[in-house]
Formats: C-alpha cells, structure tokens, sequence
C-alpha cells in the first residue's frame, strides 16, 4: 500500500475524542466514525484525509462525539483521522445550506458537497497500472499470454512513450479503452510479474508560494557598482518586491540575488501568492450615477426591504433592457460593503464575467472584486475559496456554482439575467437551480435577493404576486406605473427616454418566391450595406453554432447521424473549426466513407464531441447531390464575407470561446472597432451593454420556436427580446431585422411589439389548463443503459413500482427520451407531475436505483427541469 497523501498539520491543541464525517465514495452516504489523533484540532465542516479500506479519501467533518455508541462493535479499532487538508472551509451554516439543497433535490450529501465545494478538494485516491522496469529491456513472448494478456500488455506498451509512461495509466482508464480484456488481462500480468499496481495519493490544490526579495540595509562601499544598481532598483520599488519581478526589472540573474542576500542586504523569504483571477485588467475608476425615478424608487425599495428581516427578501426587479438595471446593484451594494458585509453576484454565462467585473471594480476597486468561475484554474478557484472565507467585505461575481460561495457575513445577493436557463445545473447531480439556492441563502442570512431581469421567468412573476399586477399593469415602454408591490420592481423605460429599437419582421418565404436564395433577406442585407458605410456596428444573432445544422442527400433523403447518438452531425467548415484550442489534435473517426480532403470540411455531434471528415458522396446510394442545409455561426459569417468582401467580422460563440479570458478578448477587440459585425450564438443576447451597435438581425427565429417543450414560447420570447435589446443603446437609434418563416407566430408578434404583458399572461393561462409550473411542479427521472432491452425493462418497471409509491402523482411515461441514445446509452425517461405540496413525498436517487434495481442501467433524477430531453 502506498503512503498516505500529504496533509496540512492541525494546531496542536486538543478536542473531543471522535469525530463523524461524509467520506467521498460511492455507495456510502452515513457517516463514518474517526478517532481525533491528540493535539489535532477539527472544525465542523473542516475537510479532512481518512482511511477507507487501504485508501485514503476526502470527507467532511459533521458532528463531535465523546464516546462511542454501546452498540457499536468494540472489536473493531476505530482509525484516526490522517490530517485536515482545509479548516473553515466549511463553516456550519453553510453546511445547513449543502443539506438543504441535498433534500430538495434528493441527491446524496457527498454529491452535493462536492458540486459546493472547489475542484479536487474531495478528491479520493486512485489505482494506477504501469509496466515493471525490465520489460523496457527484455522481450515478451506474446504467445504464452492469453488474449485479455496480450490486449492489456499492447495498450500499456503503446503508452510506454510517452513522456508520463513513469506514472502509468489509472485502472479506469485502463477498463476504458480495453473494455472487455481489462479485468482478466491485468490480473494475468500482475500474476506474471509484467506490470505493477499502486495507489496514488489524491492531488488537491496547494497554496502558492512565491520568493519575495526584502531590503535589509542601504548600499555599503564594498557592494559592487552593479550590486549597488540592483539594491537602488529595489528601494524604488518600495524596497520589497517578488523577486521573479526583481530579476526582470534589473535585468539580472538569480545567483546574483542570492549573493545580495548571502551579505546580509536582503532577505528573501517565501510568501503566500493568492491566484485571483484576472486581476491585471487595469479600469478606470468610476462614481455612481445619477438614478431616473425609476432607479431611485427600486432603490430605495430594496434599502426598505433590507430593514427588515423578517419580510420575504426576494424582490423582482423587471426592467427593460438599457433601462439600468446594473446601476441599481451597484448602488445597493455601496453600503452594504460600507457596513463591513459582503455581497454575491450571479450571473448566468462566463462571457458576462469580464464586462461585470470590470464595472464593479471600477465603482469599488480591485481588491473588494473577486470572480468565481468554471474558467479559472483549480488554483485560483481554490484561492478565491479561501479568500472569501477571510471576512473581509468584498463582492463575488460568478456563475451558478458562486452560488454555493462561502461569504460569512452576507449582505446582498444579485441574481441578473434570472430567467436564464443556464442556472439550472443539468449534469452531474443534484440538478440544483441556482435562484433556488441564492433564495435558501437569502432566507438564512437575512439579506435581499434581487432578482433581474427584462424578461422575468413565469415562476418568479408568480412567487412575488405579480401576475396580479400584470393583469392591470400597463405595458413596459410607457411613462407611468401602476403596480404597488414591494417586490415587484419596475423599470418601464432605457436611460436617457432612449426609444426601444423597432423590429421589423420579414417574411423569408417571399423572399423566396422572389428569387432571393441568401440567408439574408433584402432587408437585412440593405442595413448591412448601411450600417458599413456609415461605420456603426451590429450583430447577426443565430442560435445554432457552425455551418450547417445537418447533411443529407438529396437523391435518396439519407442523413449523417452520430454513431453514437441520435442526432444529425452538424457540418463545419473546417476540420479544426472547433478544436484550434484544443492540447492535441482532433482525432477523426475511421468511417469507410470518408472519401475526401480534410480542407472540404468536417461533421461534429454537438452532444458527445463526435467528429468525422465529411464524405463527397451519398453512403447509402452513392449520390453526388450530398449537400449542407440549415444555417450555423460559421455559414452567417461564410456568407457575410460572400456578400460583403469588405466587411470585418469576429464569432462569438462555444467554439471561439473555449479558452480561458477569450470572451474578453472578442468582446474587447469588438468594442475597439476592430469588427463591423459580431457573428454569434444566445451567449450575444445575455447583458451585454456595447453602445456603438445600431443593428441587430435575427438571421433565423424559427429555430428557437419548434421544439417540443412547453416552455418553447417563453424561451423564444426571452431570447429575441433579449438580443433585440443589444441594439441602439447609445447615442444613435437603434433597428432590429428578425427573419422568419412564420410571421404570424403569437410570440413573433408579441416580440416584434414588445407585449410581454400580454405573452406572459396568455402563457400562464395555457399552463394552467395543464397543470404547468408555476402552477403545479415536475420530476424527469432518466434512465440509461448500453442494453435496450435493460433499460427498456427497467423504465417499465420503475413505472409500475412509482404507481404503488404514490397514487397521487401524475406519471406520464415510461417512454423513449427525446434523444433515444446519447453517448451509446440508450435513454428512458418519466416524468412526475404533482402539487407542490407532495415534494417530500419524492424517492431519493438512492431510493430509485433500488426500485431499478438493475446495475446496468444508471438513473437520474431532476426535480424542477427544464429541458425534457
């Protein structure tokens, strides 16, 4: 067995004899008893190392005991805890927190721990496999192993070159790229001596250290003129300085610094370098601004509301795009930070990280401003982490995990861009709702959740009572108000009276009948044409990334699906479109048809990161006329470039973003005017505040409206007036082109008129009449599997089983998801409708997989979803 992980030492200073964690492993969710080593000191909630087995995993600390249960079994010695790797990283309250959300969604405690806590902390110990040092020398006789043997040995020896072949493979790793041979093969080299097995330590994140050169003494006579240079440079930099920093503005050397040192002038010693972010992005200091009315009213309802605690805290802030929504958090925020306390930011996509960040650490400065996201390295996610556990009053801005951000002292959450979708976690569980969270958070510190939006969800719209108000309220655009209620918040009209943006709707199927066979309408194309002589800037907003949606022959109807879902391939246009960023090349898949040159294209599944070279023609018939339908970001920009050599684009979408900091630097290069029109995706039509676009065009609404969900319309609705509001928000008006097949749609004629009272009050009717959040709630359970038949068996005996649970619910199901097979599983799923007053009544995960009972078949479980795929 190898040797325990490093651990951080505990003070000496001693506690209660036992301590109860949640260790990480699967299948066990009680709590584990240790014994507390003398002179180690535990926190509730404190991360610690312990003994499972002949591993060693990361548990959390969740209750003291002084003696051990009389039923216990004495016969067994009750290990001590190994060591704490982070104290206070947990504190109680947040635990409470972690529970809840544990409960809510039926998900096992550990899960949730580790979805709240940063990357590696819970990490467990792992078993790797690596071939024994003379088999680097001596030949094998390949005949004398058998076929498991002799598979296992090939893999390992391919891997043998490279440059981490010393550290070996992990054995899953290994069963997963020698499915059927892993077990049996290992178990004959390890039997033979050709390989070896052992445990490696977890590698949680460490604190970073960094050499800092201290000014001891003024030069002396016997220093050397250069010395002397090097010393004077450090007094001007304060006399203190890193020294990797030192080295560069000296221009010297590390043994010239040690010499400095070794004769008592200096001193270097090793300090704490907290990795932050990006924290080097220089801004320009800002003051708040002066409020319309309608900001001042908001404002001051939000100060009302922190006054006092025992009222709901969730206020609903609904204001029109431009209208000032982001001011008004600043201007909440201020005293909040001024009264020592701190407060949380949420929004819903990284892309509107750097412009936030950057508005607020101009208004409060760098050091109060931290960001919390999935972009930022396992280093700086674990030294923000600790950060925001120093007390110090501060903002955190991030997206849906920042939710789980362990302030101590909580003052206000902001919650922008509430109706988003992306705030709901999808995989892995729990499937938890980030404003779910932000309001349990809400409830416990006694604080106000602002919630904004310009298209508020239904669910929040009916929490805070205001489809009442919608029922009479005048629509948003108007100069007056008629709402009172203390959580429904107004903003009728964009800073400065700016009119809204007019859009104007085009009927593509005449654009057809008159020969216009472009993605652009006429229109849309005269506006460019404009908006190009007139140096101004727009958008083209299309909801699918890449060339074209799919392929398909036009002889025999054939379409190119994913061969391991059931999905079309979407074609790009370039086999390295989506993987510039990427450490290795992509890899293609070894189809049989695959008759031509990598420069003419690639098919990509955008489900499981499939991808294969584009054959030239047909595979079923052997048709030449195989060709590209539908619309992505990369055929917009193709055909941009067609009609307008000219023109200067940059895409914005997941493939052009991948890379840490690269949505700064589109955004940044775009507001520079470095590009007339920015190509993207619904990651445009989220908060992001550029004044010189003075056109936006909706290349295709089509798109967003056919899907077989009943949130279908509002999801529309929210995006097109979303990004229709990206348009004329500075000094000159702007104009919206929405193209589309079905004019006469009722959500493109309440988007194209700005009628969300309407809509939403329309919407809810028709919910209502099937029992539709808000007004009922819902449970998906999925269940996947790499037999049809076992999942096919299983779904339907979950069915029956869930039946006799609860006789109350409304099972709709078993059925084939909407994506029958993702990732070679193949997909069931259940949906539950009931009141929200059987929630408790729900089974946990665990609960479910013994219903199943099944092994084979994996089963998940999403309270509240929403998509029903």
């Amino acid at each position: 067995m190898s040797t325990p992980p490093q651990a951080i030492q505990a003070p000496e200073t001693a506690t209660s004899r036992y301590v109860k964690v949640l260790a990480d492993c699967v299948g066990i969710d009680g709590l584990l008893t240790y014994a507390i080593a003398p002179g180690m000191t535990i926190h509730l909630g404190d991360i610690l190392t312990v003994p499972l087995g002949n591993r060693y995993v990361g548990a959390v600390a969740l209750e003291f005991i002084d003696t051990i249960e009389p039923n216990q079994d004495q016969a067994i010695a009750i290990k001590p805890v190994y060591g704490v790797v982070s104290s206070g990283v947990l504190p109680a309250s947040f635990w409470e927190l972690i529970a809840k959300t544990a409960d809510y969604y039926r998900t096992p405690l550990i899960q949730t721990a580790r979805a709240a806590l940063p990357p590696k902390l819970l990490d467990r110990s792992s078993y790797r496999v690596r071939l024994v040092d003379q088999l680097e020398k001596e030949a094998i006789d390949l005949d004398s192993l058998s076929t498991p043997a002799r598979s296992v040995l090939e893999f390992l020896q391919n891997h043998a070159s490279s440059k981490n072949a010393k550290k070996g493979i992990s054995r899953r790793y290994l069963h997963q790229k020698v499915p059927r041979h892993a077990s049996a093969g290992l178990k004959q080299l390890q039997q033979l001596g050709l390989v070896s097995l052992y445990l490696e330590p977890p590698h949680r994140p460490q604190p970073k250290y960094e050499d800092v050169v201290i000014l001891l003494q003024f030069p002396a006579a016997e220093v050397t003129d250069r010395q002397k240079e090097i010393l004077t440079i450090l007094q001007r930099m304060g006399g203190e300085c890193v020294r990797a920093e030192l080295i560069r503005a000296a221009k010297t050397t590390s043994s010239t610094v040690k010499k400095l040192a070794e004769k008592g002038y200096i001193a270097i010693e090793p300090r704490e370098s907290l990795r932050l972010g990006d924290k080097e992005h220089l801004v320009a200091a800002d003051v708040p601004k002066e409020l319309t009315e309608a900001q001042s009213k908001a404002l001051q309802a939000i100060e009302e509301l922190a006054k006092n605690p025992e009222a709901d805290q969730t206020v609903l802030l609904h204001g029109v795009t431009g209208s000032g929504k982001t001011e008004v958090y600043l201007q909440a925020i201020a005293p909040v930070l001024e009264a020592g306390k701190s407060a949380l930011v949420l929004v819903p996509e990284i892309g509107l990280t750097p412009q936030l960040t950057d508005r607020f650490r101009a208004r409060f400065g760098d050091a109060r401003v931290n960001v919390y996201h999935s972009q930022l390295s396992d280093g700086e996610r674990f030294d923000t982490w600790r950060q925001m556990l120093s007390g110090n009053a501060q903002v955190v801005i991030g997206t849906r995990s920042a939710v789980f951000a362990p302030l101590p002292d909580l003052g206000l959450i902001v919650l922008d861009e509430e109706h988003d979708s992306s705030f709901k976690q999808s995989q892995p569980q729990p499937c938890y709702h980030a404003r779910t969270v932000a309001q349990w958070r809400s409830q416990s510190s006694h604080c106000p959740l602002i919630l904004g939006s310009a298209t508020p969800s239904a669910e929040i719209l009916d929490q805070v009572g205001a489809l009442e108000d919608l029922e009479t309220a005048i629509t948003l655009g108007s100069n007056e108000t008629s709402i009172d209620n203390p959580q429904y918040l107004v903003l009728p009209q964009r800073i400065g009276a700016k009119p809204m943006p007019p859009i104007s709707v085009v009927d593509m199927r005449l654009e057809l009948e008159n020969a216009n066979y472009s993605i652009f309408s006429r229109k849309l194309q005269g506006a460019i044409a404009n908006l190009l002589d007139q140096k101004q800037q727009g958008i083209l907003f299309i909801h699918r990334r890449g060339y074209n949606t799919f392929v398909s022959c036009r002889s025999c109807g054939f379409v190119m699906k994913c061969p391991h879902c059931d999905v079309s391939l979407s074609y790009h246009n370039t086999p390295f479109a989506t993987s510039a960023d990427r450490k290795e090349p992509p890899t293609y898949s070894a189809s049989p048809y695959a008759k031509q040159e990598k420069n003419e294209g690639s098919l990509l599944c955008h489900y499981c990161g499939h991808r294969q070279i584009k054959p030239r023609q047909c595979p079923a018939c052997d048709s030449p006329y195989f060709k590209h339908f539908g619309s992505g970001t990369q055929r917009v920009e193709s055909e941009l470039k067609k009609l307008f050599p000219q023109v200067r684009s940059i895409r914005f979408d997941s493939d052009t973003t991948r890379n840490k900091n690269q949505h700064r630097q589109l955004i940044e290069q775009f507001q520079a005017g470095e590009a007339d029109l920015l190509v993207g995706t619904q990651m445009l039509s989220k908060g992001l505040d550029i004044p010189q676009v003075t056109l936006v065009g909706v290349v295709s609404a089509d798109g967003l409206l056919n899907f077989s969900d009943y949130r279908a319309s509002e999801r529309a609705f929210q995006v097109l007036t979303q990004v229709a509001g990206r348009a004329g928000r500075g000094q000159e008006p702007g104009q919206v082109i929405m193209q589309t097949y079905t004019p006469e749609h009722a959500t493109i004629e309440a988007v194209k008129n700005y009628r969300f009272t309407q809509f939403i009050t329309t919407e809810i009717k028709q919910r209502q009449a099937f029992n539709y959040p808000p007004l009922g709630q819902m449970a998906l359970i999925h269940l996947s599997s790499t037999s049809a038949i076992a999942v096919t068996e299983a779904a339907k005996q979950l069915a029956s089983n869930l039946e006799q649970f609860e006789p109350r619910w409304e099972i709709l199901g078993p059925a084939p998801a909407a994506i029958a097979r993702l990732k070679n599983r193949f997909r069931w799923q259940i949906l539950l409708k009931f009141s929200p007053d059987l929630h408790h009544t729900l089974p946990s995960l665990e609960e479910l997989r013994m219903l199943v009972g099944d092994r084979q078949v994996r089963v998940t479980l999403d309270v509240d979803p929403l998509d029903i795929l």
